[in-house]
């Protein structure tokens, strides 16, 4: 393969091995007999086409997210104009080739293929060009990515949540998680998974600071957790303690395949940055769910109801606004998104538990994806 540059994706719309394909189709529909003309040993196999020495770049599909090797228009009538050149003969442009919507707004690596080897090599790429991508639009909270993960039932979502000293950025007060493993579960006809009985979840409290440090902004409550027992660890073994419950829902780390283990929170850039001062191996093909992302992209795309900004309380919600985890509760506290009527009031309890336990907002953050995905899915049908 040959040395590349970078090149915006725009205008790469046209899988390659669609190009030949296109052309093999077209010779057959029009009764051509290609294997008699001059320029015929070209089309006799993908690997003869390639010697024209195709630019391409790979890139996802926004619509499918399938990873292709795709060439430009003008690529495909300096093919069309060599022919002429050489042969003599004008062949025109085949219909019904693939055409894709790039997902990529980047600059991509350029390419030239010559043979069916560095085809090949470019094309074992495609995987990990698929992860990229899908890591992309999950953190970004594209909600028919989201749905389409927890349709497939087969991963753990973890949601995690910090309580650090206000005075002091280096200490971790509290740490609580609250996880549903959708694989398990769905393997052992447990499915919808119900909050009170299928998360495991766990609430750890930093031994040091128990009852010494009270945050004032945001006040905590260690000894209130609503939805189980408290645990007191050393401040030394707290990192033991987050890297062991990672580690015991992550699969082995890939650049090709996600990882079972999605990381979940509500504003999650604080939260990761704290996993990575203390020092947390994270495998690099988690997908991650920031609750806020995904609520405000499903308030952009018209899949939540019109509602009243809460910072001005008088003034309607505009788009591109991202909610707290309290008004985000408290907003599905207003607009039920379940038929249940008894649904309105576990959310409104969950919302109060929030507000006054910040800390324990990982058991609610679950609820919230979960009732999040259904709506979506509700409001799609």
């Amino acid at each position: 393969m040959s040395d590349f540059t970078v090149v915006d994706p725009r205008g790469w719309e046209y899988d390659l091995h669609s190009v030949y394909s296109a052309y093999i189709g077209y010779f057959q529909v029009h009764n051509i007999p290609w294997w008699d003309r001059s320029w015929g040993h070209l089309f006799s196999s993908f690997d003869e086409f390639l010697t024209f020495s195709w630019p391409v770049i790979v890139v996802t599909d926004l619509y499918t997210g399938r990873a292709h090797i795709v060439t430009r228009l003008n690529s495909i009538g300096a093919f069309i104009k060599m022919i002429k050149t050489r042969f003599g003969e004008v062949l025109p442009q085949a219909p019904n080739i693939l055409l894709i919507s790039p997902f990529e707004t980047t600059t991509r690596h350029l390419r030239n293929i010559a043979d069916y080897t560095s085809y090949k090599k470019l094309f074992s790429t495609l995987p990990a060009a698929v992860l990229s991508s899908l890591k992309i639009k999950i953190k970004s909270g594209e909600p028919k990515a989201i749905r389409e993960l927890w349709e497939r039932r087969d991963k753990t979502f973890l949601a995690v949540d910090f309580e650090w000293n206000e005075r002091n950025e280096k200490s971790c007060l509290e740490w609580g998680y609250a996880a549903v493993r959708c694989g398990h579960l769905d393997g052992s006809g447990h499915w919808p998974p119900s909050p009170d009985t299928n998360y495991r979840k766990g609430h750890f409290i930093v031994a040091e600071y128990a009852d010494k440090v009270v945050n004032k902004t945001y006040p905590t409550f260690p000894w209130q957790y609503a939805f189980g027992d408290s645990q007191v660890v050393p401040r030394a073994k707290l990192a033991q303690v987050v890297q062991s419950v990672i580690s015991s829902f992550a699969s082995p780390d890939s650049e090709t395949i996600p990882n079972t283990l999605v990381l979940v929170a509500h504003g999650i850039h604080g939260d990761l940055q704290r996993l990575e001062e203390m020092k947390i191996k994270i495998p690099h093909n988690v997908l991650i769910i920031d609750t806020a992302s995904f609520e405000r992209s499903l308030f952009n795309a018209g899949y939540r109801p019109p509602m009243l900004d809460p910072k001005t309380n008088n003034k309607p919600r505009l788009s591109g606004t991202t909610l707290s985890l309290e008004n985000m509760i408290r907003s599905f506290t207003v607009y039920p998104i379940l038929v249940d009527p008894n649904d309105a009031v576990v959310l409104a309890m969950n919302g109060i538990y929030v507000v006054r336990w910040h800390s324990q907002g990982v058991f609610f953050i679950m609820r919230v994806m979960m009732r999040l995905c259904v709506y979506l899915d509700y409001r799609c049908c």
